[in-house]
């Protein structure tokens, strides 16, 4: 009865072992692919794929998607690994996006310029053109490479849903840079939005309802036209939560067409 059990085991063993090895023979990687999420761009592609290290011939079953993360992202600063797909039986997909400039923000000698990811890129004696200014909350990294905080921190969470947020209206990184000034983040509890045209929107919430209260402002600010903004020249928008219901708080707006100059300085360091 020991035998047959043992006899039985080995069976399974070894027919495992032959399945292992007949899929890892049969499908070998032959096509290695690299998609951009937002445009196209065949010289990141290869550029993408080349940095992967990825071995034609290998098993699709080894493919090491962190690794591979690691490996391209350390090569671009400016590059972000969605996703990497395995497509049975012989294609792998690199799913990537590439940050544009974004934000820059006071620290050290000058300032330090940043893409949309957080990763700090370079940095100057002055402020530089095609970014935003971002005067943060809490402590920020300076060094050129590192990421400007933690993605979980307090600043760079409201600056991602900020993106996020544009990036679903349908700008990208610099039509995003050529609306916004800069976003003050240092009264706490807060989020002040400088546009270049001279507006501003001012968020109470910096929570999870931050969002939905970034949607009403701006779509107070670009009069019900995300697709294609027009432009308050001056005012204060201010934005908040009602709660006068607690069983049910809605997103609050008003709008003073004036110049909010006072105020701002004020509430606000000047830029």
């Amino acid at each position: 009865m020991r035998n047959k059990r043992l006899i039985i085991l080995l069976s399974v063993v070894v027919t495992v072992v032959l399945c292992i090895v007949v899929c890892g023979a049969t499908f070998l990687v032959r096509h290695v692919e690299a998609y951009n999420y937002y445009v196209d761009s065949p010289d990141y592609d290869d550029k993408v794929i080349e940095a992967s290290g990825i071995k034609t011939g290998s098993s699709i079953f080894f493919v090491d998607e962190a690794g591979i993360t690691r490996k391209i992202e350390s090569a671009f600063a400016d590059v972000g690994v969605v996703n990497i797909e395995r497509k049975f039986p012989d294609r792998v997909s690199i799913n990537y996006v590439v940050y544009g400039n974004l934000f820059q923000f006071a620290g050290g000698d000058g300032y330090l310029q940043c893409y949309s990811s957080g990763r700090i890129f370079s940095s100057s004696a002055t402020p530089q053109s095609g970014f935003f200014v971002v005067k943060p909350r809490d402590k920020a990294n300076t060094e050129v490479g590192s990421f400007f905080q933690e993605r979980t921190g307090y600043d760079m969470s409201l600056i991602k849903s900020f993106t996020d947020y544009m990036h679903s209206a349908g700008l990208i990184d610099a039509q995003i840079t050529e609306r916004v000034a800069f976003m003050d983040l240092t009264r706490d509890g807060y989020c002040y939005i400088r546009m270049r045209s001279g507006c501003s929107i001012e968020i109470k919430g910096t929570g999870d309802e931050f969002s939905t209260l970034l949607d009403d402002g701006w779509s107070v600010y670009a009069e019900g036209k995300p697709d294609f903004p027009v432009n308050r020249e001056t005012g204060l928008i201010r934005v908040w939560m009602n709660r006068s219901d607690p069983d049910n708080p809605t997103p609050r707006v008003t709008y003073s067409p004036t110049d909010n100059e006072e105020y701002y300085s004020e509430h606000y360091l000047r830029a």
